[in-house]
């Protein structure tokens, strides 16, 4: 997926239309991105009730673990 970030990090959040702006492959490099620009050694991952939730949060998480933290 080649995404416009500017459509969908704002100041305060990451928002986008699922599957269209934002993805589990997306989620998954946030993740990485997160860990690497915050130097977490431990991330807590949550989400919400939407049917896709729980993919982009194991993106995420996976993302996160694949660059060391404990998640």
């Amino acid at each position: 997926m080649a995404a416009d970030l500017s459509q969908i990090v704002k100041a305060y959040d990451v928002r986008g239309v699922v599957p269209d702006q934002w993805d589990e492959s997306l989620a998954e490099l946030f993740g990485a991105a997160f860990v690497e620009l915050t130097g977490a050694g431990a991330v807590v991952v949550g989400h919400d009730m939407r049917p896709s939730s729980p993919g982009l949060s194991g993106a995420f998480a996976r993302g996160a673990a694949a660059r060391g933290a404990d998640v």
